[in-house]
This record gives C-alpha cells, sequence and structure tokens, in this order.
C-alpha cells in the first residue's frame, strides 16, 4: 500500500497546482519573457488537480482534527481554482453572458470571481488559514467571554454553545441558500436526472464529449466535482442522494430553505438537552473552562471552511451560464456539483451539530459530542 502523503507534501502540492492556475491565467501579455510561466496553460494544470484530489482526499483520514479541517479546505479550495479555469477557459465570454451570470447572483460580474490571491493563500497554508480563522473571530467577544468563563464557568459553556450552534445553522443557511438559488433555477426533470448522476460517471452518464477546446472546460468542471465528491465521502453517496432528493422536493413545495437547515440541524432540541446535562453536572470546573474553548473552536473551523464553500458555489454561478456547459449534458454537470456540495454543507453542519441522526459525515466531535464528553461522562 503506498504511504499517504504528509500534510507538508499536500500543502506543496496544492501551492503547486495554485501557482500554475495564476500562471494560467496571466494575461501572455503581461508574461514577460519568463519561460517558465510561458509555457503553463490552463489544459496542462489537470494532472496537478487530479494529484491535489487525490493527496487531500487522503488527509480527510488523518488521526489530527486540524490536519483533516486543512484537507477539507484544500478540496474547497482546490474545487475553485478549477471553476476559475472553466471560465478562463470558456473566453471570451460574451458581454450578455457576463451580465446574466451577474444578474442571477445580483453582484457585478467580477464579484462572482473568488480571488485568485486568496485562495492560493488559503490552500497553500490551510493550517494557518483555520487558526487565524478562529482567533479572529471576534476577538474582543472571545476575550470577554473567556474573562467570564474563570469566574462563571457554566454561564460560559452554556453561552458558547448557543453561539456555536446559532453560528453552525446561519453558516449552513447563509452558504447552502447560494447552492439552493442556483439549484431551483434549474428544470426539475434536469435536476431529478442530475441526483442520479452525483457519486458516479458524471461524463460517461451524461455523454459528455471532452475532446475540443468545450471539453477542456467541462474537464475542469469535473476535476471540482472529483473534490466535492471527496468532501460528501463515496460510502455516504447514497444517503445524500436520498436526502437531496427530499430536501428538494420540500422546497419546491414551498419550504423555506432555513426551516428546512433547523429540521435537518435540530439545533434547539440540541441545545435543550445540553442544558440539561449542564444543569445535572457536579464535576470540575476546569472540565468547563476546556469545553467552552473546544465548541468556540469547533465554530470558528466551521465558518471557516463554509467561506471557502462559498467560493466554490460562486464558481458555479458563473460556470453554469457558459457556452461549453449550457447543453443539456452540460446543464445536469453543474448541477450535479451543486447539489455535492449542498450535500457537504448541510452535511458538515450536521456533523459540527453532531445530533445523531443521519449518517452523512462523521469528521468531527460535534457541539453534542463535546458537550457530552465533558457533561454526561
Amino acid at each position: 500500500m503506498a504511504e499517504q502523503p504528509s500534510a507538508a507534501e499536500r500543502r506543496q502540492l496544492a501551492a503547486r497546482y495554485a501557482s500554475g492556475v495564476q500562471a494560467a491565467l496571466t494575461p501572455p501579455a503581461t508574461r514577460g519573457r519568463d519561460e517558465a510561466l510561458a509555457a503553463v496553460s490552463a489544459p496542462n494544470l489537470l494532472p496537478a488537480s487530479r494529484a491535489l484530489a487525490a493527496a487531500a482526499g487522503a488527509g480527510l483520514t488523518a488521526a489530527d482534527s486540524l490536519e483533516v479541517a486543512a484537507a477539507e479546505v484544500q478540496l474547497l479550495a482546490g474545487a475553485a481554482l478549477d471553476l476559475l479555469l472553466v471560465s478562463s477557459l470558456a473566453e471570451p465570454m460574451p458581454a450578455a453572458v457576463r451580465g446574466y451570470a451577474a444578474e442571477l447572483a445580483g453582484v457585478g460580474y467580477e464579484a462572482l470571481t473568488p480571488g485568485l490571491d486568496e485562495l492560493q493563500t488559503i490552500i497553500s497554508a490551510p493550517e494557518a488559514y483555520l487558526v487565524g480563522s478562529v482567533a479572529g473571530r471576534g476577538t474582543r467577544a472571545l476575550a470577554m467571554r473567556r474573562t467570564r468563563a474563570l469566574s462563571e464557568p457554566a454561564t460560559a459553556l452554556s453561552d458558547a454553545v448557543h453561539a456555536a450552534l446559532a453560528g453552525i445553522r446561519g453558516d449552513v443557511v447563509t452558504t447552502g441558500a447560494h447552492a439552493v438559488e442556483g439549484l431551483l433555477l434549474l428544470d426539475a426533470a434536469l435536476l431529478r436526472e442530475a441526483i442520479g448522476v452525483v457519486g458516479g460517471d458524471v461524463a460517461g452518464k451524461l455523454g459528455l464529449d471532452l475532446a475540443g477546446f468545450g471539453g477542456r472546460a467541462v474537464n475542469y468542471l469535473l476535476a471540482a466535482n472529483e473534490k466535492i465528491l471527496a468532501l460528501v465521502g463515496l460510502d455516504a453517496v447514497s444517503e445524500a442522494r436520498k436526502q437531496l432528493e427530499r430536501w428538494l422536493g420540500q422546497l419546491r413545495e414551498g419550504a423555506l430553505f432555513p426551516n428546512l437547515t433547523e429540521r435537518v440541524l435540530r439545533t434547539r432540541a440540541t441545545e435543550t438537552e445540553i442544558k440539561g446535562w449542564l444543569a445535572a453536572y457536579q464535576g470540575d470546573e476546569a472540565a468547563l473552562l476546556l469545553g467552552c474553548d473546544q465548541v468556540t473552536q469547533l465554530t470558528g473551523r466551521f465558518a471557516a471552511k463554509m467561506r471557502v464553500a462559498d467560493k466554490v458555489a460562486a464558481g458555479l454561478a458563473v460556470a453554469k451560464v457558459l457556452p461549453p456547459l449550457m447543453t443539456p449534458a452540460g446543464r445536469i454537470a453543474v448541477a450535479a456539483v451543486y447539489l455535492g456540495l449542498l450535500a457537504y454543507i448541510v452535511g458538515s453542519g450536521y456533523d459540527h451539530v453532531d445530533s445523531d441522526r443521519i449518517k452523512l459525515l462523521d469528521r468531527v466531535e460535534g457541539v453534542r459530542g463535546i458537550s457530552k464528553r465533558v457533561l454526561a461522562g
């Protein structure tokens, strides 16, 4: 069995791919006489994209929770980079298409394209990104909470749990809504077919033409899909299909996404359960302080992941109106990526809440799991 790449090796692979994307997107007129830069083009970056997917996918099974979270961030950022290449390979884009993409998202066209420099920083140093995101989440508020925790640890943990569950629910609603909006603009029949290809050979099932100019763009859409599927987990694909069909049916019947999110995550019921454990707790106050810190860290990492997931949704908003993907098969392929992203967003949110009803993802000890360990032993 081949040895899994280390975290350092994954960072190197990620940095190499991000640098390649940056070089490929640099206009020829500004490349100067740099022969290495001039030799880079979007089509020949596909092996680097796939190598990143394989390495980061292996990182999802690491024993260290920060390493696992870093691998998730790299897969998300890698998918966002793939989608930047989809857009570049579909150029020149007609002005009408640019305007339509921007109108769908309600922003200027430039805002749809994730910042390449930011993605390069995130994917090359995901651990630093995650740690910085946790440290930077309301630093003053966290300091005040920490001061209060020393004098009122039980109240501080209760507050931390409440803030964590509300934050996770809010991040799922905000990021997931962008995926939902993209999906509900598609025809219902296309969506049904797309659900059937989630987790499968999208190109083979849809008969996508991967040759020629348009095929180059499609190849990077499929590369993004590969990374999203790694995040969902192949073992969970069957359950994800069932959940997606149920969620989309409820949304088309008029259910509001925030309400659907709460029905899935059950944050209020989880908070009530934790408050019961806290009321009965007779143990060491130091354990409450540790639990407070762990819950806060968990929430910060989840928010950081969702910020990168939002960049993937932004890339899909552009990709779905590009000429190479406007065929029925192309639209189904885009929908399959949207569906995988939605499954990851909601599934990861569920994993971080940890209400233990649906088995989609199980990568972290969620808010409920941490609280149960600390309070109910």
